[in-house]
């Protein structure tokens, strides 16, 4: 489930699956992705905070959904891209806290967010090649754009795990707190994100995002259709079979 609070111009999200590492289901997507765009809409929101409960972000994509895509017919849009498409969307600044886990979407949905707070200890990774399916939420324009094409490829094509450090090192994240602290760290941005000028805060953001929001839209379109072709191969389906339910990518 998601839990949602509001305070004081900010938003907070959580993601509170703490038995399965905070997968993240079709609904979950949903409940984020409705709540990005309600936020981006209240003149009472000036920022929003997503973390993860359980000292976990999110180990990505639930993968019994994945399963469940990979052998229906008439599949359905993917949720994850709606949330993702509410990010892109969204005027008003957000802030992840990051400790534990973040794995796949839980990585590539940080290239879409404005200031990313990381525990030290914090573990970035991608597994979608593993997994016989390729980057998806625009990833392979964002990643490129903040972390250089050799470092793209350490994390897309090699699936290179990297700690709170050198996320920072690499530009995935913004700053690096001990761990146990990223949401307090994150929190206090928010609060002073919320004190500005709420319509030169957005028309700010809107301004540094618009050079290469062409190129994430037609990304993102790309990406859809060849995971959605990845996702009813062969490989993809011996890859899911051979992994635990534990296990998300």
């Amino acid at each position: 489930m998601i839990e949602i609070q509001q305070s004081q111009g900010v938003l907070q999200l959580v993601i509170n699956r703490p038995e399965k590492k905070n997968a993240l289901t079709r609904d979950m997507y949903q409940q984020l992705g409705d709540a990005v765009f309600r936020a981006n809409n209240d003149e009472t929101v000036n920022a929003i905070v997503i973390s993860g409960a359980g000292g976990v972000f999110t180990a990505g994509n639930d993968l019994d959904d994945f399963r469940a895509r990979a052998t229906d017919e008439n599949p359905k849009p993917s949720a994850g891209l709606v949330f993702i498409e509410a990010l892109i969307n969204s005027d008003t600044p957000v802030i992840a806290a990051v400790e534990g886990l973040a794995i796949g979407i839980g990585t590539t949905l940080l290239l879409h967010v404005d200031v990313v707070v990381a525990a030290e200890s914090a573990k970035f990774k991608t597994a979608f090649v593993d997994l016989g399916l390729v980057p998806e939420a625009a990833s392979t324009v964002t990643m490129p754009l903040h972390l250089g094409a050799r470092r793209t490829t350490d994390l897309l094509l090699l699936g290179e795990v990297l700690n709170g450090n050198e996320a920072r090192e690499c530009g995935l994240v913004s700053r690096v707190v001990d761990d146990g602290q990223a949401l307090a760290e994150a929190m206090i941005v928010a609060a002073g994100l919320a004190t500005k000028p709420r319509e030169a805060l957005r028309a700010s953001k809107r301004l540094i995002r618009a050079p290469w929001r062409e190129q994430v839209e037609q990304a993102l379109a790309r990406e859809r259709e060849v995971f959605s072709e990845r996702l009813r191969s062969e490989d993809c389906r011996a890859a899911l079979d051979k992994l635990p339910g534990a296990e998300r990518a």
